[in-house]
């Protein structure tokens, strides 16, 4: 990696989001890390000093705005690594990501907006892959922990049978206390990013699973034999009805079926070419008996149902959709830069439960533990984790990065080699 100034930049650490990440950065920087905390307004970053008082390397203060293309540009070109967390991306993210892959400078966002991956993937990931630049999008609870998630699974039956997952299929279930207030599951970051995609974004992607993978032969033969169903299912392995992933169903797959494409050409994939991928969302989180679990499963699935076909619907029908849609998010989550009590902050977390099955109907499980508010706390330390990886300072035991480069996933940035890293921040897997 070429010497630049910084080896790690926080741009947009000042949201509740940002303050966390930088929290979990100031407590596992080495000595002699050289970063730095970005954005705007020198004040307000300057009033996020003291949450670094335990650091080894205290960051500087660097400035940019991100409406600027030639400030992005000098800023990105100055570092190594790039969190980005300052979105709506639609809006914001687009100058970042062109100067990454200009630089060679890798590029960590927490983007839940599929339609702008996509175009970045079609506008930057030729650049990216020549500057040896990566780009990663969603990579928070919105796709990191799925994405690795199902490669590890799948791996694991490659090397316990010899045979590729065919299906793999992952149970999202959140733990910790009662959540009366949606701010208290919800990230309000995300719930911005999908009003604003509503709003005049790209909703194609909000129904298509392979909107993110470019082989088109295989994208067809996703979108033909893996179409989204949002219907609630009963799921033996969990105990428990199945309801869509929340805050949105459509975020996930697109990520985990470019991974997947993206191992399809090796021959040592552990997918194969046609895998499907399946989530849910365990109602247990909601009632404890299964009337109750399937009541809210048929609810959430009514309702995501009903919103991708009108959104999918041309013309007079397609606005009234979007309005449909953006108020219902309206109604469900929490504003941006809202965060939730500092109980469910700490007390809450998830659990994913994983199979994969090969075509000969062999199958695998194992499990994923996560402390930490999902959409906050433990998002924060899963991207702060993956830039200190980016930036060559990950966790102790973590191998080398796969040599892979350009707008890419986190399992195709990270693979298998950086347990110890999401175990620092809290993710660990288990059998």
């Amino acid at each position: 990696m070429a010497t630049k100034k910084f080896d790690l930049i926080l741009f947009g650490a000042t949201g509740f989001t940002g303050q966390q990440t930088l929290k979990h950065l100031s407590k596992h920087v080495p000595a002699g890390f050289k970063w730095a905390i970005g954005g705007r307004s020198a004040e307000k970053l300057e009033a996020l000093l003291p949450l670094c008082e335990n650091a080894l390397t205290q960051p500087s203060i660097v400035l940019a705005d991100s409406s600027d293309a030639k400030s992005v540009d000098k800023l990105v070109a100055s570092t190594n690594v790039i969190i980005q967390l300052a979105g709506p991306y639609a809006a914001y993210g687009e100058n970042f990501v062109a100067a990454a892959a200009k630089h060679g400078t890798h590029y960590l966002d927490l983007t839940g907006e599929i339609s702008w991956v996509k175009s970045m993937i079609d506008a930057h990931h030729e650049a990216a892959v020549a500057s040896k630049a990566k780009i990663v999008s969603v990579a928070g609870f919105e796709a990191l922990p799925f994405d690795i998630a199902a490669l590890y699974i799948a791996q694991k039956l490659f090397d316990e049978t010899g045979e590729r997952a065919v299906k793999v299929e992952l149970v999202n279930r959140f733990t910790g206390p009662p959540a009366f207030k949606p701010r208290d599951i919800l990230s309000g970051g995300t719930m911005a990013t999908i009003k604003g995609m509503l709003e005049g974004g790209d909703t194609s992607t909000m129904s298509d699973p392979a909107a993110l993978v470019s082989d088109a032969k295989l994208a067809q033969q996703i979108r033909d034999e893996h179409p989204y169903d949002f219907s609630a299912r009963y799921n033996a392995d969990a105990g428990a009805w199945l309801a869509p992933t929340v805050p949105a169903p459509f975020v996930n797959p697109p990520i985990v079926y470019r991974t997947i494409s993206t191992f399809a050409t090796s021959k040592t994939s552990p997918f194969a070419s046609n895998c499907e991928y399946v989530e849910g969302l365990s109602t247990k989180s909601f009632a404890p008996f299964a009337i109750g679990q399937r009541i809210v499963a048929e609810m959430l699935g009514v309702t995501f149902k009903t919103m991708v076909a009108s959104i999918a619907r041309n013309g007079r029908l397609d606005q009234i959709g979007r309005v449909a849609a953006k108020r219902f998010f309206d109604w469900i989550g929490p504003a941006s830069g809202e965060g939730p009590s500092e109980k469910h902050l700490e007390q809450s977390g998830y659990t994913l439960r994983m199979r994969a099955t090969s075509a000969s109907g062999a199958s695998v499980s194992a499990r994923a533990k996560a402390n930490g508010h999902p959409g906050y706390k433990s998002t924060a330390m899963l991207v702060a984790e993956a830039g200190l990886l980016l930036a060559g300072a990950g966790a102790d035991g973590c191998k080398a990065l796969p040599r892979r480069y350009g707008v890419i996933t986190p399992a195709s940035a990270f693979g298998l080699a950086c347990e110890p890293a999401w175990t620092r921040a809290e993710l660990t897997f288990s059998e």
